[in-house]
């Protein structure tokens, strides 16, 4: 019998080629090729190459989704320290990767957003999955008076986190942490009380 080929072990090759790459460099012979797999058995899993992109996004956004949520839980420091720590968390991230990749969820958002409603409707739900997460730190920060109240939780999670993002472009052009260490200093310091 011949070796059965499992769908998340596709999804992760499949991460890792298009958030390196972008959904428009990739096809799905260069998929098949990395994840060692025949076609046929790649359209037992995916009906195409966007059905494909928008379950790749999907096992991102939830493999992060359990991952934040480990982050917060653990976290022995303040609301607003557990937050800049996690910021800091991904520049070095960024770093390690040389400033090359950044998000997928960021790159398939400005890459596919206009063009596939599929894959921008699933880029979304999954941003605003983790937006929910960082929302109620702010929250427990803005309740222990360390983070401003003039705007809602969820409001400052939108901002913290779409600021964030909009580093990449500079980080990657530019090849430097400067612009996100900047844009860290910046918002920690408009949103404390």
């Amino acid at each position: 019998m011949g070796y059965k080929h499992n769908k998340e072990d596709i999804l992760e090759v499949g991460y890792q080629v298009i958030r390196k790459n972008g959904y428009h460099h990739v096809g799905i012979n260069q998929i098949l090729k990395e994840a060692g797999i025949p076609k046929g058995s790649f359209y037992n899993f995916f009906e195409s190459k966007e059905d494909f992109a928008k379950q790749v996004i999907q096992y991102y956004g939830e493999g992060n989704r359990s991952w934040l949520k480990g982050i917060f839980q653990e976290s022995t420091e303040t609301p607003i320290n557990t937050l800049k720590s996690f910021y800091k968390l991904l520049i070095g991230y960024n770093e390690e990767d040389n400033f090359c990749s950044g998000c997928l969820i960021n790159n398939m958002g400005n890459e596919t957003g206009r063009l596939y409603d599929s894959l921008a409707k699933e880029t979304k739900e999954q941003f605003d999955h983790w937006l929910d997460l960082i929302a109620e730190i702010v929250k427990k920060g803005q309740e222990a008076k360390e983070i401003t109240n003039r705007f809602g939780a969820k409001e400052i999670a939108n901002y913290l986190h779409s600021g964030f993002y909009g580093t990449f472009f500079k980080m990657k052009v530019e090849r430097s942490r400067k612009d996100m260490d900047t844009w860290l200093k910046m918002t920690f310091e408009f949103i404390r009380v």
